[in-house]
């Protein structure tokens, strides 16, 4: 073999080789290539997750807020049970004496009842004696 047949050889081997790399190279690009894309993928998978967990927290901030100002109506209501309340308790101890008071004159009124009605009976006796 002649010094040109040999570098033909090497040539068409070194072709070959380079080939073969590029074609690995080529595969190893699409294999890289398509996890780009996975990536790319679960990247926006993500975004939309994060988008979805955002408008989650504003529900959660408007619910928190609602629940502030229920809290809010819940403790100017207990103010105002507490004040009532107070007030009724004054209430009944100014009536107590009032009370007490009414119920000796009740009592007071139902012994002159039953006496008035004992001396109508008597008076109704002397007034129409037994018949002898």
């Amino acid at each position: 073999m002649d010094n040109e047949q040999l570098l033909d050889k090497v040539q068409n081997l070194l072709l070959g080789m380079e080939e073969r790399i590029n074609t690995r190279f080529e595969a190893v690009d699409r294999r890289f290539n398509g996890l780009d894309n996975r990536f790319t993928g679960l990247d926006n998978r993500l975004n939309g997750l994060d988008k979805r967990l955002d408008s989650m927290d504003k529900r959660l901030n408007g619910m928190d807020n609602r629940l502030e100002g229920l809290d809010t109506r819940l403790r100017t209501l207990d103010g105002k049970v507490e004040s009532v309340r107070a007030e009724v308790k004054l209430h009944n101890e100014l009536l107590a004496p009032f009370i007490n008071w009414s119920h000796r004159i009740e009592d007071e009124v139902i012994r002159l009842s039953a006496a008035l009605q004992d001396l109508q009976a008597r008076l109704a006796k002397l007034e129409n004696p037994p018949a002898q």
